[in-house]
């Protein structure tokens, strides 16, 4: 009997370490990986979309990676990202969804994926 009150008081001991420890919640803990993904895409399809950034230009070098500007920022780029005999770019927006941009276009334009 005493032994059953320490295994009690023993599991009470580890989850309260694992809930400040900050490990994940009990509710995904029993799910696989690919469950959990499918309720990451879920929520995030919840939540609203926000605008697309606009593309302000492209740089190309002969070495080296290029260079996208959104929003009036520099940010350095896959050179599969760009699609430069068309002046456009794929981008991912701040939402997570990727938009392919065109230089110079109103973000309304643009196409999300």
């Amino acid at each position: 009997m005493h032994s059953i009150r320490k295994l009690l008081a023993l599991l009470v001991l580890l989850q309260l370490a694992a809930e400040s420890s900050g490990a994940e919640p009990l509710g995904r803990l029993f799910f696989s990986p690919a469950e959990r993904q499918q309720m990451d895409r879920r929520q995030q399809e919840d939540r609203p979309a926000l605008p697309p950034p606009t593309l302000d230009g492209i740089i190309t070098r002969s070495a080296g990676t290029p260079t996208v500007f959104l929003d009036g920022k520099a940010v350095s780029a896959n050179p599969a990202q760009i699609h430069m005999h068309q002046g456009k770019a794929s981008v991912r927006g701040a939402d997570g969804r990727v938009h392919r941009l065109q230089v110079g276009d109103p973000p309304s334009v643009s196409s999300a994926r």
